[in-house]
């Protein structure tokens, strides 16, 4: 699907026309290729993840006050950072699964570490989630959401534009997937995507992608279990992964993998 690129300064935004609602895809360009979306219809707009960093906060701010819309709500998945310090007035929605791993889980942990070393330009503050997410379907200012909750976090179908979000996919990019169930279980939901022939896939790493690019992950997916099969340590993985995938990014993400198949004893 064609878009039109707007720059911001630092990032920039794809925005994808689907007739009644637009989806502006914002690209920040920081330190960890975050990306946010904003859907927007006749009348309302709906934000799916924040910018982290200070730098990027305010141009996503600024643009999406230039839409002239009324907010009608942040949804948080991974990424609650700076859902605290713009359009604070707003309500904020997530998961309780969400929720916990903003507490004592996986995203609590990520920020303690990313505090110092990202420094001062991350927005450690943390949201006050004022709706939970539980329902299989929810409407939210005229945009449907078909949520799958998972432990710490969900994945949101938008039927009404026929696209999906999760949180990582990155078709030349490396995984964090630490395992074989972790890679069986990747590998089932990429085709349950193909299964649904959803027009574009949206990740909080990297701008929208097709099916396409589904189908280069789960081939990447497969390659992973095979070369872990054929592996005896964490370093012969690692370069056979790399022989065939050398030119991905996300080389610390292959690392993390890497760890799962062989655990240090």
């Amino acid at each position: 699907m064609e878009s039109n690129k707007i720059n911001l300064g630092k990032g920039f935004v794809e925005v994808y026309n689907f007739g009644e609602i637009k989806l502006h895809a914002y690209q920040t360009n920081d330190l960890m290729n975050d990306d946010c979306f904003i859907l927007e219809n006749d009348n309302n707009l709906l934000l799916l993840e924040l910018p982290a960093f200070h730098s990027n906060l305010g141009e996503f701010e600024k643009y999406v006050k230039g839409l002239n819309k009324t907010i009608e709500g942040k949804v948080f998945s991974d990424h609650p950072n700076g859902g605290d310090t713009i359009f604070t007035d707003v309500k904020n929605y997530a998961s309780q699964g969400t929720v916990n791993s903003m507490n004592h889980g996986t995203i609590r942990h990520l920020v303690d570490g990313f505090i110092p070393a990202f420094g001062e330009d991350f927005d450690e503050k943390l949201p006050e989630i004022t709706d939970i997410l539980s329902k299989e379907t929810e409407n939210i200012g005229g945009f449907e959401l078909k949520i799958k909750y998972h432990d710490e976090n969900i994945e949101i179908e938008f039927p009404q534009i026929n696209v999906v979000y999760t949180h990582m996919l990155g078709h030349d990019v490396h995984s964090i997937v630490p395992g074989k169930e972790a890679v069986d279980a990747t590998i089932t939901q990429l085709e349950s995507y193909l299964d649904k022939g959803y027009t574009l896939v949206l990740s909080s790493h990297y701008t929208p992608e097709t099916l396409d690019d589904v189908r280069t992950k789960i081939e990447y997916l497969k390659d992973v279990n095979n070369f872990a099969e054929e592996s005896n340590s964490c370093d012969e993985f690692k370069a056979k992964v790399l022989g065939k995938y050398g030119n991905y990014g996300g080389e610390n993400y292959l690392d993390m993998t890497a760890g799962g198949f062989f655990p240090e004893k």
